[in-house]
């Protein structure tokens, strides 16, 4: 369920600006050729495994650091909801007092049970995508990184991550930008089913009566380094909004 491709990320990502787009769309042409998915369906996002091309992203390490450090507290009980590799599951784990992370990614779900079994704060737990399986308040924080962009009912999972959070929801996703986007205005991240900008993002907020935000901004390039802000840069990475619940 995580979050940006990681197969050849880096690679398209250093080559962004430098390549036309009209280069770029030949090279997409030749690739479907190649794979033969030329005039036939594209994968969907539920076909895309964190665990058939592992990597530690870095934007993603850091949007857990942050949370972890800006707005959990020792005692609270989190939910990771997408949790992938699970390394944001440790990365809090080290401050809080337990976590649950849900995952709708079975290869990722098997890893996530053998590398977190018979860990003291986290449990790990298959989720269906629809509802998330627990009463209302039952979780001081709800994190959700780089997850939105891939739901196609992305609406209700944000209604349902607020139902079960008791203060507040940390998510982050990517902020959309030109140089990151087709022609055809879909991203050109090949497992993303939309992306937003801040004025965008903040319309789907308004539309689900979220009143209390908190927008929090991610800058730098891939790789890093990263420096956070309260207001965006041409520099922003990611949209990271912390949906303020009690």
């Amino acid at each position: 369920m995580k979050r940006r491709c990681c197969f050849g990320m880096f690679a398209r990502r250093m080559i962004i600006g430098i390549i036309p787009p009209v280069i770029t769309d030949l090279l997409r042409i030749a690739r479907n050729r190649f794979f033969g998915l030329e005039g036939k369906e594209l994968p969907k996002p539920g076909d895309y495994s964190t665990v058939d091309a592992p990597q530690e992203i870095p934007g993603q390490v850091e949007d857990y650091i942050f949370c972890r450090d800006q707005y959990l507290n020792p005692a609270d009980k989190v939910l990771d909801v997408g949790f992938g590799l699970g390394y944001g599951l440790n990365i809090m784990a080290a401050k809080v007092t337990g976590i649950v992370g849900l995952e709708v990614d079975d290869k990722a779900l098997k890893r996530a049970v053998r590398v977190f079994g018979g860990h003291e704060k986290i449990q790990v737990l298959s989720y269906d995508g629809k509802k998330i399986p627990f009463g209302d308040k039952s979780f001081d924080a709800v994190t959700c990184i780089e997850v939105l962009e891939h739901i196609e009912d992305y609406e209700n999972l944000l209604l349902e991550m607020v139902r079960v959070a008791r203060k507040l929801v940390f998510i982050a996703t990517p902020n959309r930008r030109p140089e990151y986007t087709l022609r055809n205005g879909k991203p050109k991240n090949y497992w993303h089913l939309r992306e937003w900008t801040e004025p965008e993002l903040k319309i789907v907020f308004d539309g689900l009566r979220f009143t209390k935000v908190e927008w929090n901004f991610l800058n730098g390039p891939f790789e890093g380094p990263f420096f956070w802000t309260k207001t965006i840069t041409p520099d922003t990475f990611s949209l990271v909004p912390v949906i303020i619940v009690a």
